[in-house]
């Protein structure tokens, strides 16, 4: 390497929101500049450390990989804000110091985090090997004691670190341009000669050219949350922190040219390479003398012996499931991943053990027979001709992928158990990065330059997004006319759009990973840098990607909702009935006709992977009658097989409307599944086997082939194909047309192992909702108790299937949802004000004592300290004591007496614990005030109030006829379906409102929440209109029909508002009928009627309906006209039945 400059101080992206470089951006320019190394020093962490090492090599550039860390002289764990915190340059010159760094950095998170990631001085020493260390910015330790003028205190500061560090400490003068940097860069030539410390040049790099100082400055103020108009905010001083050239550098540092010229011998200190030397499998101890491999094989036959004594393998097929498990074994050993599956086995197994619900299957592991036969999966490959080659190919080695679904609730308990077993250096879970997508960015910068919401929020929701990926701010100005013109007019926004470019997809936060956990055979942190989450979990450092080029295993440990579900279902069902009706969910009947009658009926709420109202039409003409079908559904139900048609081929061969077509008589066999169609990935790899002599080995392959559509590697492919079609006595013609037919679908198959894993939960749900519906939706309700739509469409289907959903009950109610006698009850922890603590003492009360048998004796037997005021008001207005006690109306009224009561009561009962002579019988029982019913507007007010639904009865409910026929055209549910801006019309009611005024002061706007019976949406409503609507809106209980714009926006739909009716407004210009049937038609009830029609005088007209055994008599009564209002429909119905009023 030459001795020209390199950058030895450099942030990235990673710098979260301080850095704006981005390594594809970095590697071109330091070429261009000549430059053949470069170092990387994010703030205090090495998220970026991997990418950047492995993007410098393609590019062939030295990669030197360091961080500016933060330091302060001593960490003091009792008070952790004592001493000043500072920055210092560290580069790791080979694997002991980059050993060093990674646990420097570690450590930092681990043991000193005080606002950022700090070290200390006895740290520095303990870990300085192998690093080479530059004194810093003007934020260093030496540069502030600079600044205090006291040259001695400055001298001992870096007398220290040449003490720590020797001739590795080089003191950092920067190209800023700064006055203060130009005094520090003095005074540092001054301590390097009385020291004899070198100098070294950098520049403090922070975003890649000149022109991007203002695009950086907006990342800065994305990142301190403020404003470019904010004077008083943290900004850098200058535009000179960007990568220069070295003629730059020697221009700006005059007199320093040894110090740049140091750079390159630095360089040529540091050739740090990571270790790529082959996989890294956490270590899993067999007992005794057996080695894995022996272990392995032994334990894998007596398991698939056990899985035929239980009856799941027929004992006849032995012969055939034990050749197949041989076959794999050698596949396995000879991979070497013999301990992979035994790890896997064990926490699965461990899992299971205690009762953590673990999915079936995932991936292409459940074409395994030794992860079948193990307990890994629990789908037996055989019967459904899954191919282990899918999973694990000999002929070309990688390492297993087995993913694993396990109960929410229990995945932490496995993550703990594995942390325990392999020790907590050597796991931890994978880091991710998440990154400012167009619209994000768009909206950032927006806020940092002042421009009004709406505008922005215009721009953003004109990018669009195809199937869950953004679009570029380019790709979108070019393809949206709209979005063009709009900018085009508008200078604040052109200069929103400059902005925002360079910043497009650049790194915004770090995060857990969903699933990803990391074991390891050594300690994680002498490899990789490590932090804490959010919930204090371990956290790698390193993305997903990079930890697996790097040899470490990867587990994905789920939290599958679904899992929970059904182990709610089943104890609900186990505490419902004999053990006779109990379900083994693993032993269900795959063909059971009531399963496949429920999937048709569209009520599929809850039902796995097949909610969705595209789903339900599929199974709508499907029709599925097997477990076949739900497979190949599962494989078709993506948007490939959809937009080419093959979903409606497939349905219409099943029902016999189009004839069944093999390509040759010879796939018969493979394709008589799936009506002659190639479905999924393991019927590509079968026709190759039988029509073309490959190995499935070799199949695999060409089935990536065929994925990725490599022309050289597909001449290849179809060449071999040929000849071995040629060997089986197939024409030329006829394999050409067969290998361009797989490589068409090849484009839309599947990988059916995971298909039929999850079509195994999808019938376990569907079983479990067919033979016990409460059990099954009061399961679904627990588990997505805190998702207020998905409860909404819950009770809405329960409602629509005949299961009543009660309110909550002190005398039936646990916690949380419960099912009995095909009713499902509200859990007391539900109701607001109501704590965990005194549920329990409720439900201990009615255990110890017996049902309460009035409100007075659970008053009586409730602790009285867990009963305030406000928790009986809640339970009251919840309903809970509808069994017990008066009406609701008449408890809110007497609350002061019961909490008066509750308090004699039980201070009286203490008292005479202590006495010859019971005082129990003294206190007398006090009266209830006697108050009229609540109206059910208030009723519902008030369960919406302390259980955030109604219960009872929904706001709509009575609106039935008018939903029916009004210009309402959608509900939220289907709202899910618009993919493009349109007009529509939806009825609801208010379940919040926020009115702002906008940034003039002049208008106003509101967001506006709507509920429907099926979930809901949020609306934006503008000026004019909110005024105009305001009072219809804070009634919130009363149903409106909003007509406005729909827009989609990435996974939801939100309206803007072009009109608001009032249903009840609506219905005032309607006509009344009013049924009377044979039991009612009494002269009392029609002298109660007409005070009733007196009370209400209005201006809709009336027409009396009469049932008599000579027919129906329709009276139109001219006499009264009536305001229909609550008062109105309740005294109405009240007298003659639900169900008795219409309005047409």
């Amino acid at each position: 390497m030459s001795q020209g400059f390199v950058h030895l101080h450099l942030h990235s992206q990673y710098s979260l929101l301080d850095g704006a470089i981005k390594f594809e951006d970095l590697f071109p320019q330091a070429k261009e500049f000549g430059m053949e190394a470069v170092a990387l020093t994010d703030h205090g962490n090495l998220f970026g450390a991997y990418d950047f090492y492995r993007k410098a090599k393609e590019a062939g550039i030295k990669p030197i990989i360091g961080c500016e860390v933060y330091v302060t002289p001593k960490i003091n764990p009792d008070n952790p804000a004592e001493g000043k915190t500072h920055h210092l340059t560290v580069l790791s010159m080979n694997q002991k110091g980059y050993q060093n760094l990674s646990r420097l950095v570690t450590t930092a998170y681990f043991d000193g985090f005080y606002r950022r990631p700090r070290v200390d001085h006895e740290q520095l020493d303990k870990h300085n090997e192998g690093l080479i260390v530059l004194s810093g910015c003007l934020n260093s330790e030496l540069s502030q004691a600079i600044f205090t003028k006291d040259m001695s205190a400055a001298l001992d500061v870096a007398a220290m670190y040449r003490e720590i560090f020797g001739d590795r400490y080089y003191l950092e003068v920067q190209a800023t341009g700064l006055p203060e940097q130009k005094r520090v860069n003095k005074k540092l030539k001054e301590i390097g000669e009385k020291l004899g410390i070198p100098l070294v040049a950098t520049n403090d790099c922070h975003f890649l050219r000149r022109e991007d100082t203002k695009p950086h400055d907006a990342l800065l103020c994305i990142q301190t949350g403020s404003s470019i108009q904010d004077e008083n905010r943290f900004r850098f001083q200058g535009d000179q922190y960007y990568l220069k050239s070295e003629g730059e550098m020697l221009g700006d540092l005059s007199g320093f040219e040894d110090a740049i010229a140091r750079t390159g011998e630095i360089a040529k200190r540091c050739n740090f390479e990571f270790e790529q030397t082959g996989y890294k499998l956490p270590e899993f101890e067999v007992e005794g003398d057996k080695s894995l491999d022996e272990y392995m094989s032994e334990l894998s036959r007596e398991k698939l012996r056990g899985r035929i004594n239980e009856g799941l393998i027929p004992e006849e097929k032995f012969q055939q499931y034990s050749e197949r498990l041989e076959t794999e074994l050698k596949i396995i050993l000879e991979m070497g991943f013999s301990g992979y599956f035994l790890v896997v086995a064990d926490f699965i197994n461990y899992a299971k053990s205690n009762g953590i619900p673990v999915g079936p299957g995932r991936g292409s592991a459940a074409g395994s027979l030794v992860a079948y036969a193990l307990g890994i999966t629990e789908v037996d490959p055989i019967p459904y001709n899954l191919i282990f080659e899918r999973f694990l190919n000999p002929e070309r080695i990688s390492m297993p992928d087995i993913d694993i679904d396990f109960c929410g609730e229990g995945r932490e308990e496995v993550i703990r158990y594995v942390t325990e077993k392999y020790g907590a250096d050597k796991v931890a879970q994978i880091g991710t990065f998440g990154t400012m997508s167009a619209k994000a960015v768009v909206k950032d910068v927006g806020r940092v330059l002042g421009i009004p919401y709406a505008d922005v929020d215009r721009v953003s929701k004109l990018i669009p997004s195809f199937r869950g990926k953004v679009f570029s701010i380019d790709k979108a100005i070019k393809e949206v006319k709209e979005l063009r013109d709009l900018i085009k007019q508008s200078p604040q926004l052109q200069e929103m759009i400059e902005l925002a470019k360079p910043l497009e997809n650049m790194v915004r936060h770090s995060s857990t990973h969903a699933a990803g956990i990391v074991i390891a055979n050594e300690p994680l942190a002498d490899h990789i840098p490590l932090y804490k989450g959010s919930k204090n979990e371990v956290v790698t450092q390193f993305d997903m990607n990079s930890i697996e080029e790097l040899g470490f295993v990867k587990f994905d440990f789920l939290g599958l909702k679904t899992l929970t579900v059904i182990d709610k279902a089943l104890k609900l069902i186990r505490e419902n009935y004999d053990s006779d009706k109990w379900v083994r969910i693993g032993r269900i009947p795959l063909d059971d006709k009531k399963v496949y009658k429920l999937l048709t009926t569209g009520r599929t709420r809850g039902i796995f992977q097949i909610e969705s109202s595209g789903m339900r039409d599929v199974l709508n003409k499907l029709q599925p009658t097997q477990f076949e079908d739900l497979i190949a559904l599962l494989a078709l139900y993506r948007p490939g097989p959809l937009d080419s048609g093959m979903v409606d081929d497939f349905i219409k061969r099943k029902q016999g409307k189009q004839k069944i077509k093999f390509p040759i008589p010879e796939l018969k066999e493979i394709l008589s599944d799936t009506y002659g169609l190639f479905v999924y990935q393991e019927q590509i790899m079968q026709t190759a086997s039988v029509v073309a002599e490959y190995s499935l080995g070799e199949a695999d392959l060409l089935r990536r082939a065929m994925g990725k559509k490599k022309p050289e590697e597909m001449k290849a492919q179809r060449d071999r194909f040929l000849k071995g079609a040629k060997k089986k006595g197939i024409n030329d013609k006829k394999a050409k047309e067969l290998f361009d037919t797989m490589e068409k679908f090849a484009e839309y198959s599947f990988n059916k192992s995971h298909s039929t894993a999850y079509a195994l939960i999808t019938y376990q749900t569907a079983y479990l909702k067919a033979h016990f519906p409460a059990e099954f939706m009061a399961a679904l309700l627990s588990v997505e108790s805190g998702n207020t739509d998905k409860v909404i469409s819950s009770i809405t289907e329960c409602k629509q299937m005949g299961i009543p959903v009660l309110a909550p009950d002190v005398n039936e109610s646990m916690a949380g949802f419960t099912a009995s006698n095909g009713k499902i009850r509200f859990g007391l922890s539900g109701i607001k004000n109501v704590g965990n603590s005194t549920v329990q003492a409720i439900i201990e009360a009615r255990e110890e004592e017996g049902k309460f048998e009035s409100i007075f004796n659970f008053c009586e037997q409730v602790e009285a300290r867990k009963l305030n005021r406000r928790t009986f008001e809640s339970l009251i207005k919840s309903g809970a004591f509808d069994s017990i006690g008066a009406h609701r109306a008449c408890l809110m009224e007497s609350v002061n007496t019961l909490l008066s009561y509750t308090s004699i009561k039980q201070k009286s009962s203490a008292e005479g614990q202590h006495s010859l002579f019971a005082l129990n019988d003294s206190v007398t029982l006090p009266d209830l005030v006697q108050v009229d019913q609540w109206h059910e507007k208030e009723l519902l007010t008030n369960e919406m109030e302390v259980l955030g639904f109604y219960v009872t009865s929904h706001p709509m409910a009575k609106y039935s006829y008018e939903m029916n026929n009004t210009i309402a055209n959608t509900d939220t549910e289907s709202l899910l379906d618009i993919k493009e801006k349109c007009e529509i019309s939806i009825a609801g009611v208010v379940r919040s409102l926020t009115v702002k005024h906008t940034k003039s002061g002049s208008g106003i706007y509101g967001n506006l929440v709507l509920e429907d019976m099926k979930g809901s949406v949020e609306v934006v409503i503008f000026d004019k209109l909110l005024r105009k609507s305001l009072p219809i809106l804070e009634e919130k209980i009363e149903p409106i029909i909003i007509k406005g714009i729909a827009e989609p926006n990435e996974d939801r739909v939100k309206l803007r508002a072009l009109d608001i009716i009032s249903l009840r407004g609506l219905r005032n210009g309607s006509t009344v009928h009013i049924n009377f049937d044979r039991a009612s038609s009494t002269r009392d009830n029609f002298e109660q009627l007409r005070g009733i029609l007196d009370k209400y005088p209005g201006n809709c007209e009336v027409h009396v309906h009469i049932n008599t055994d000579g027919g129906e008599s329709v009276l139109e009564i001219g006499d009264f006209k009536v305001d229909v209002q609550d008062s109105f429909i309740y005294d109405v119905e009240k007298l003659l039945g639900c169900g008795a009023l219409k309005f047409i």
